[in-house]
């Protein structure tokens, strides 16, 4: 491999370490929590699996990446309107859960993401929104019975 494939490589090698560490950190961390078994998981038990498939997925980044003949196009900036899409997203999300209700908050933060793509079409992002919201509502409320407020007017 020659020195400036390794170069253009470098951005995915640095990710793939970057997950491996991370994966090895939260898997030290989890270990300090009681793990549990399958049937009754402790608060170690998704954190220790999280990092163990973060790990593989790392080691894995990293072999494709060095054992790959082609070398990645080098990557673009996004929109700066698709960053706001997402960003307005959140805080819209956040603001409106407390106040309104699990669906509004859905419906607006699904809505409001639709827009960072570049294809964004609003008959699609409203029925969009509203499966999402309608279907998380049903989700979380009646089947998983979480104690969100659907509708808090």
């Amino acid at each position: 491999m020659s020195e400036k494939s390794l170069h253009a490589k470098l951005p995915d090698l640095a990710g793939a370490g970057f997950a491996v560490a991370l994966g090895l950190f939260v898997l030290v961390e989890s270990q300090s929590y009681v793990m549990g078994s399958l049937r009754d998981m402790g608060p170690g038990y998704f954190p220790g699996m999280f990092a163990i498939v973060l790990i593989v997925l790392g080691c894995l980044l990293a072999g494709v990446t060095l054992f790959s003949s082609t070398v990645a196009p080098k990557a673009t900036f996004p929109r700066f309107f698709s960053v706001v899409s997402i960003i307005a997203a959140f805080m819209a999300f956040a603001l409106l859960i407390d106040r309104f209700g699990l669906l509004p908050a859905i419906f607006a933060a699904v809505f409001l993401s639709t827009f960072a793509s570049a294809n964004a079409h609003i008959a699609r992002s409203v029925v969009l929104s509203a499966v999402t919201a309608v279907g998380c509502s049903i989700l979380f409320v009646a089947v998983l019975g979480l104690p969100i407020k659907v509708f808090a007017l």
